[in-house]
């Protein structure tokens, strides 16, 4: 998963299993397993989380919980764009147009 994909995801407030499963890159069982300890944990501070259909828990815990550093990926998606955009760039100086 490119770094752009990951910010897309990151980028949301709350994360469901699915987005758990991509960032942690995991099964669905592994998956549950992080968010039922961040529940607990959130649980155990006293607050309590949206009630819903599906359990969604806060994006924040779920990069806290696997040690990721939300500044870094962004820094990271903002220059893998760059580099995308300046080879996109490239290859259209040198294109040519046929029928």
């Amino acid at each position: 998963m490119s770094y752009m994909e990951l910010y897309s995801i990151i980028s949301k407030p709350w994360a469901s299993i699915n987005e758990i499963k991509l960032i942690a890159n995991c099964g669905r069982d592994t998956a549950i397993k992080i968010r039922n300890q961040i529940q607990e944990k959130i649980s155990k501070s006293g607050k309590q989380l949206p009630k819903s259909k599906t359990i969604i828990v806060p994006m924040k815990d779920v990069l806290d919980y696997l040690h990721l550093d939300y500044d870094y990926i962004i820094n990271m998606a903002i220059n893998e764009r760059k580099v995308f955009q300046e080879s996109n760039i490239r290859t259209n100086k040198h294109a040519s147009i046929s029928k």
